[in-house]
């Protein structure tokens, strides 16, 4: 009688270790799951990450691609000349998200221009932080 109340117990003690540790690994599981998606919500300044997005073929091939694909309206009249600043998301998956002209220079035209030639750019390849692929907003400032 005395054996089996030891045997007994001995499966309850396994039991409940192993549903402690099965518990334990799967909250554990769950919140890394969690903590990888909160990082990859949050959008990112370019200079808070390890490595920021980049425009295919790096910095010249993007003012290249503006340069190529930046048209103006036919106008009567001179366009102002200066910088139109937008900032956009880039998103996990290179995308581009949430265009905003941040400063203007002539909202019925060039404002317009610059932000079609963003809606029209390839994607990216994303930034990274701590390994992880996330979103980071972009400042970009566009010439006339």
């Amino acid at each position: 009688m005395n054996r089996a109340k030891t045997q007994k117990s001995r499966l309850v003690k396994y039991a409940l270790t192993f549903s402690a540790i099965f518990a334990f690994v799967f909250v554990s599981l769950a919140n890394e799951n969690e903590a990888v998606e909160e990082v990859q919500e949050r959008v990112f300044r370019s200079f808070d990450i390890d490595k920021r997005p980049e425009f295919p073929g790096g910095f010249n091939a993007l003012r290249r691609f503006i340069d190529n694909n930046l048209r103006y309206p036919v106008i009567v009249g001179d366009l102002p000349r200066g910088r139109v600043i937008v900032q956009f998301t880039v998103e996990v998956d290179g995308s581009i998200t949430d265009i905003q002209v941040v400063r203007s220079l002539d909202p019925r035209h060039l404002d317009k221009a610059a932000v079609r030639v963003v809606e029209s750019m390839p994607n990216w390849t994303p930034g990274e932080h701590n390994g992880e692929k996330v979103r980071v907003r972009f400042t970009l400032p566009i010439s006339s």
